[in-house]
């Protein structure tokens, strides 16, 4: 008899293997992308802030008097700048939402590594410390769920940014940028340690190897072993 991998074979292992590294990548992509957004959506709120300040010439002090044309120019720089800011941030969220998208189709091409695997209640078994196939399948939903869970409050959070009072909510948007740079919805050691289920899967060849193989490599250390030798004598 052959002890054999939950996996089915070194085929399906390295197939998973394959899905949990396009996870990882998947994921330090959106940490790229929130870099950039994260920078987007504070501009955005510091020229939203801005505004209402603007509306007042006397802010402008003196230079109000000497130019006249310098607080209703800067008033159109600045709204074309926000244009531009949340032009840019629409981008990124496009980018963000693409990202979830590729990690719904990793979740999804995982689940059917143990949809059809055979025997078909394969997948839930769990042997040592290795992750079974089922769990590295939940883990896999799981990641893409909070991705998508974060990306529907991004989305409300820039709509925020294009449907607000700007003379009553300088706090609120302050807390909205708080928000979006910090992802509630992501926790990193919750995210690690879906990804260290795809590092274990790289112990699979060496805990699931056949008895024949495990015996041979016994008798062999015993045959080196003093003690035995001289009880074999």
């Amino acid at each position: 008899a052959r002890t054999s991998s939950p996996y089915g074979g070194m085929a399906d292992r390295q197939k998973f293997k394959a899905l949990y590294a396009k996870a990882k990548a998947t994921c330090d992509r959106w940490g790229a992308t929130q870099s950039r957004a994260g920078a987007l959506f504070a501009s955005a709120v510091s020229i939203i802030s801005r505004l209402p300040l603007l509306e007042d010439a006397a802010n402008f002090g003196a230079l109000a008097g000497e130019f006249s044309g310098l607080p209703e120019q800067t008033r159109v720089a600045q709204a074309e700048a926000l244009h531009r800011v949340l032009e840019s941030l629409c981008q990124e969220l496009v980018l963000f939402d693409t990202l979830c998208v590729a990690l719904e189709k990793i979740a999804k091409d995982a689940l059917a590594l143990i949809t059809f695997s055979k025997p078909a209640n394969a997948g839930a078994v769990r042997l040592g410390p290795i992750s079974s196939p089922a769990e590295a399948v939940a883990g896999l939903q799981d990641l893409w769920r909070l991705h998508k869970d974060e990306l529907s409050l991004k989305t409300a959070l820039c709509k925020e940014l294009t449907n607000v009072d700007t003379g009553n909510t300088s706090h609120e948007l302050e807390y909205a940028s708080v928000l979006f740079r910090k992802e509630p919805n992501l926790d990193p050691g919750e995210i690690d340690a879906i990804l260290d289920r795809g590092e274990t899967l790289g112990a699979v060849d060496a805990e699931f190897s056949s008895p024949r193989k495990a015996f041979a490599e016994s008798n062999s250390e015993n045959a080196s072993s003093p003690r035995l030798s001289r009880m074999t004598r």
